[in-house]
């Protein structure tokens, strides 16, 4: 199983089932109760209609300072390698 917890945007249904199929503990940042490594997202995601109607997002402190993962610009096919050059 690997050490890092990773959200994924709602609607990257791909993405999130890539990840948990190599062990990767999958969330999304809205239901996360623990520290996050990496959050996967998509520029061109248009599945997830927002459902934070105040145009903010409350980040716990200790998820303040996360690598993030632009899945337009990587590939899924890249992503797992992504993933593990993050340290």
């Amino acid at each position: 199983m690997q050490s890092k917890v990773i959200a994924v945007q709602e609607g990257l249904h791909e993405a999130s089932k890539l990840l948990k199929e190599k062990g990767y503990k999958v969330t999304t940042v809205d239901k996360a109760n623990e520290a996050i490594d990496v959050i996967v997202y998509s520029n061109s995601n248009k599945e997830y209609l927002a459902h934070n109607m105040e145009g903010s997002l409350g980040i716990p402190s200790y998820n303040q300072f996360v690598r993030m993962i632009n899945l337009d610009e990587v590939g899924i096919e890249n992503l797992i390698a992504t993933v593990e050059d993050i340290e």
